[in-house]
């Protein structure tokens, strides 16, 4: 029995990776919908949702009992791939992509590695939006395959409640650079996902903050800088000030 299961499970696992390739290849769902805000009911009742392949494959389930893990993990990679699809990345950057993508086996599977584990692992579906847009800044060579899994980790310790924490740093005088608060929850969970860090009696954001901040956060996958550092000013000068 145990085989068994092993081996379902592992077919399961192939049919998903196979259709979440081909989901990535070429677009066979609605664009317009926004699938973070659908309930999880949906994926099982609504005779459209249900029928897009890889959303068939997770929840419509013929091999055992509904599980709510499979939906929301199809919540998740629907999210992801309608703001993959809908992201700013330029024609010939995403068929360079698809190109690599359908003619390199290694970094094909990289790819879908990576995509399905973070996916898996975020709680909220709203990360999965965050994700893609990193994503294409990645493609968009804003930063290497490296940068973007460190990125990838930061973004599953990320507290989406810092979110408008996030917001207000960068409207100071100083963007992003302002008094350390041992008592501000937001500060202490910020630096454990490695975004800001404390400068004496200052707090600044890092330049895995800024990445994520712009291109993840704010899906600016344009977003042009020299140097990250520069975005939070001269680290010298400011603790001087």
């Amino acid at each position: 029995m145990e085989s068994e299961n092993i081996e379902q499970s592992y077919s399961e696992h192939l049919d998903t990776s196979n259709e979440l390739k081909n989901a990535i290849k070429k677009v066979d769902f609605d664009l317009a919908t926004d699938y973070a805000e659908i309930g999880l009911d949906s994926f099982v009742t609504d005779e459209v949702l249900k029928e897009i392949p890889i959303v068939k494959t997770l929840v419509g389930l013929t091999r055992g009992a509904l599980k709510v893990r499979e939906i929301h993990f199809a919540k998740k990679l629907m999210t992801f791939l309608k703001h993959f699809h809908s992201g700013k990345l330029s024609e010939d950057k995403m068929n360079g992509f698809k190109r690599e993508f359908e003619e390199n086996t290694s970094y094909r599977e990289r790819v879908l590695e990576q995509i399905m584990i973070y996916n898996d692992r975020f709680i909220e579906v709203n990360k999965s939006e965050i994700y893609a847009n990193l994503f294409l800044a990645h493609l968009n060579g804003k930063y290497n395959w490296e940068s973007f899994l460190s990125l990838s980790s930061c973004l599953e310790k990320l507290n989406l409640s810092t979110i408008d924490f996030f917001h207000e740093m960068a409207k100071e005088s100083k963007p992003f650079y302002r008094g350390y608060s041992q008592f501000d929850d937001n500060v202490a969970l910020l630096i454990t996902a490695g975004l800001i860090q404390q400068w004496g009696t200052h707090i600044q954001i890092t330049a895995h903050g800024i990445y994520l901040y712009f291109y993840g956060i704010l899906g600016d996958t344009n977003h042009t800088f020299d140097n990250p550092a520069e975005e939070t000013n001269n680290h010298s000068a400011q603790q001087g000030a």
